[in-house]
């Protein structure tokens, strides 16, 4: 800006001097106020060109950081479902009841274990108001993660500890016993590890799966307010 302005101003004291004297009008208008004109459309094309090219940035910047939050909410709502369908089929059927420490099966393998978050491309949210939801979708994940980590310990625990025991103590693989009857083949030790693997895994599933939603549904809303006619993806857990 300072050397259009020296250069307008260098050319208007130039001609203004050449019209108190009455000379010079040739070269004036041949010359000099062709330049001006030059001057100023370089100037106006460069500041045009500069616009368009930061807006452009801009919207890119915008459509990559939508990209990257509604892939973020897609992960967390595989997280959520997985740990639904997990509990919808393996914890449920037993649910409440005193056996059910023994009665819920053991995976060989928890699904979506896998499901990872990319933090980095989150970067963007440490510039808006809700700039604390990076560190929320980062815990959600540690949540998830040690979700599938006492799910598969408990597994372990199950299929090689477990039921080898009750094999050993002549326990069918179906039947009636008492907690008693249990504890006794189990020992008390292993009886009361086994009740506390499960009571971990159903608080974690339980819990994990309302934070989750409850932590995507922010990120909705928090780039709904940000971009409220762009498209974002919101996802709701079956009953």
């Amino acid at each position: 800006m300072n050397w259009l302005t020296a250069g307008i101003a260098f050319i208007l004291g130039v001609g203004a001097g050449w019209i108190a004297t009455g000379s010079h009008w040739d070269v004036l208008f041949t010359s000099y106020v062709p330049a001006l004109a030059t001057l100023l459309a370089a100037f106006y094309g460069a500041k045009y060109a500069f616009e368009f090219q930061r807006k452009k940035e801009a919207e890119d910047n915008k459509k990559k950081d939508l990209v990257n939050a509604n892939i973020a909410i897609f992960n967390l709502m595989r997280m959520a479902n997985s740990l639904l369908v997990f509990r919808k089929q393996i914890i449920d059927p037993f649910r409440g009841k005193p056996t059910a420490f023994l009665e819920i099966p053991p995976v060989l393998h928890a699904v979506g274990e896998d499901i990872k978050i990319n933090p980095e491309s989150l970067y963007f949210l440490l510039e808006t108001k809700e700039r604390n939801l990076l560190g929320e979708i980062i815990v959600e994940e540690s949540r998830y993660l040690t979700a599938i980590q006492s799910i598969n310990e408990r597994s372990t625990l199950h299929r090689n500890e477990i039921q080898p025991l009750l094999e050993r103590a002549g326990f069918p693989e179906r039947g009636l016993f008492s907690l008693e009857q249990i504890e006794q083949a189990l020992g008390s030790r292993m009886f009361v590890t086994i009740n506390q693997a499960t009571d971990q895994v159903i608080a974690h599933v339980d819990q994990t799966i309302t934070s989750i939603q409850a932590v995507s549904n922010k990120l909705v809303d928090c780039l709904k307010n940000m971009h409220p006619d762009e498209c974002v993806i919101r996802y709701y857990l079956p009953e």
